[in-house]
């Protein structure tokens, strides 16, 4: 049979034919196979609730960590697994001023199958100043000496300008240590909701925290917070939070230690650490166990004219003004 060019074209044309249908069919039956596997990752990612869990204890985390930070109970923006395994959750998150949240951010997590390489991240609408609240210890915690605070005499300048038709947020430090219960009684007198308060949890004396500073007769350690609990049952599905209240304080307190035992016996180190960012939580758990809760400042909200009066109040110091807002308060 005599070779031509036109029998050269036609046979290269079949095998180029036949070579383009059996890609085509390779990349519709990976493309499927994907799709099955995604579809039975998401389904067991589902049936699992992984999601729900890393969810709580995120809250938990930002709960103790950031203060007046907290999520419109409930909310989701987004939750997915790649095809990596790496856990993908989002919701919005919110600050009290006055009576009414107000968004500020959102919260991205991702929670990848190596821990160390997980994210917890707020991406906040506008830029956050980092010393929002910074808390003065009463005494050093190796010495006992007396501490004092740094004073910042704008923040009542500023309260007494302002309209008093008008809330903002408020945190400040106190003179000595208090328990939960006596800072709810200390604060009775003033019309404020109390958000959060720094629990002193052993820091530089039974082990030295991340983040410190000191200068002359004060000092402050990056704490972590009294406020209120949570508790998760039927594998995460039921979930509830109390509120910081008088009647609350002694199942707050049992809320708090029960979730610090949970993650110590549950969860590893780098989930905690470096999903979470919960440092040192079993020194701080022991520490809580043996020697109770013991705070020294809050964090509140309410009217700038009842703001003022924490100026007058010899146990107060080193307070410091957040965000204020439009008058949203309820006359009791």
């Amino acid at each position: 049979m005599e070779w031509t060019k036109d029998k050269e074209k036609k046979i290269l044309f079949k095998y180029r034919f036949a070579l383009t249908v059996k890609v085509i069919r390779v990349i519709l039956a990976t493309l499927f196979f994907l799709w099955l596997y995604m579809l039975i990752v998401s389904i067991s990612y589902d049936a699992l609730g992984l999601d729900k869990k890393h969810l709580f204890y995120s809250r938990v985390a930002m709960d103790w960590t950031q203060p007046n930070v907290q999520e419109d109970f409930g909310s989701i923006d987004s939750a997915e697994i790649t095809p990596f395994f790496t856990q993908k959750i989002s919701y919005p998150v919110y600050k009290m001023i006055g009576k009414e949240p107000e968004l500020i951010g959102t919260k991205q997590l991702a929670k990848r199958l190596v821990p160390m390489y997980s994210t917890n991240q707020t991406e906040y609408l506008k830029p956050k100043n980092e010393q929002e609240y910074t808390f003065y210890l009463p005494e050093h915690p190796k010495t006992g000496n007396r501490l004092e605070a740094y004073e910042d005499p704008s923040v009542w300048t500023k309260l007494d300008k302002v309209h008093e038709g008008t809330v903002a947020e408020l945190s400040f430090s106190t003179k000595s240590y208090m328990t939960p219960e006596e800072m709810l009684e200390f604060l009775k007198p003033y019309d404020l909701d109390v958000l959060w308060m720094p629990l002193y949890t052993g820091e530089m004396k039974g082990f030295e925290p991340g983040s410190w500073s000191g200068g002359g007769n004060t000092f402050s350690v990056e704490p972590i917070g009294f406020t209120g609990g949570r508790e998760a049952n039927d594998g995460y599905n039921s979930q509830s939070k109390y509120g910081i209240e008088e009647k609350f304080t002694d199942l707050n307190k049992k809320l708090m230690l029960r979730q610090m035992k949970n993650l110590l016996e549950n969860e590893s180190n780098s989930y905690r650490e470096n999903f979470l960012g919960l440092s040192h939580l079993d020194e701080r758990y022991d520490y809580l166990i043996k020697e109770g809760f013991q705070v020294y400042g809050a964090v509140v909200t309410g009217p700038v004219k009842e703001l003022l009066k924490l100026k007058e109040n010899e146990q107060i110091q080193g307070a410091s003004l957040g965000d204020m807002s439009y008058w949203n308060w309820s006359e009791e």
